[in-house]
């Protein structure tokens, strides 16, 4: 019955609700950003810190204790007491453990800002191919816009993901190759840009 209980965690991953609820409180006090209460649970679960049940459980009771709270659009963050939690009690939890999650929330935060500051549009084709549009904005005004053609669903997922992993690179390098900043040299079938 205990491995039930125990599915999915790491060696070394939480099995005690009081480090589970610790954890949630140092990640959410230190990014200091309130986060989807899914995305919290699934940082938690994915990298196999814990189970999903024991999350669940442990974001549950720091609600009801009132160190998270949790808006209507089920975003939480830690209140004051819960902040003194995390920052008091850290040290309860492995430091690897409150590292690898700050960084998936941070990871996860910075991708919620480029998604919200550049846009990727896939259009089904009627021959089976995709148009992926990507587009840079700043300050909500389009800065550039590329529409490619690929052969299917696959290959746009992969520009999608390739695009918003760095999107101002796009910019920079369409940028410095139409306006001669960057140099370019053909080395047989390569082409070479130094930006």
């Amino acid at each position: 019955m205990a491995d039930v209980f125990s599915a999915g965690v790491q060696p070394g991953g939480l099995n005690t609700s009081q480090e589970i609820k610790i954890l949630l409180c140092y990640m959410l006090a230190t990014v200091n950003q309130p986060m989807a209460r899914d995305e919290v649970t699934d940082i938690i679960v994915a990298d196999g810190m814990a189970n999903y049940f024991d999350t669940e459980d442990a974001i549950e009771e720091l609600l009801r204790l009132q160190h998270l709270v949790m808006d209507d659009a089920r975003n939480i963050a830690t209140t004051v007491t819960g902040k003194q939690i995390g920052e008091s009690l850290s040290m309860r939890v492995p430091y690897m453990l409150r590292e690898r999650s700050v960084k998936a929330a941070l990871k996860l935060l910075k991708r919620r800002e480029v998604e919200r500051d550049n846009k990727v549009e896939i259009r089904r084709l009627e021959d089976g191919g995709c148009q992926v549009i990507c587009t840079v904005f700043d300050q909500q005004k389009p800065l550039l816009s590329v529409a490619l053609r690929v052969a299917d669903e696959y290959q746009a997922e992969q520009i999608k993901e390739n695009f918003l992993a760095d999107p101002s690179f796009l910019y920079r390098s369409n940028l410095a190759v139409l306006t001669g900043d960057a140099s370019l040299r053909r080395a047989g079938t390569q082409l070479i840009i130094k930006l």
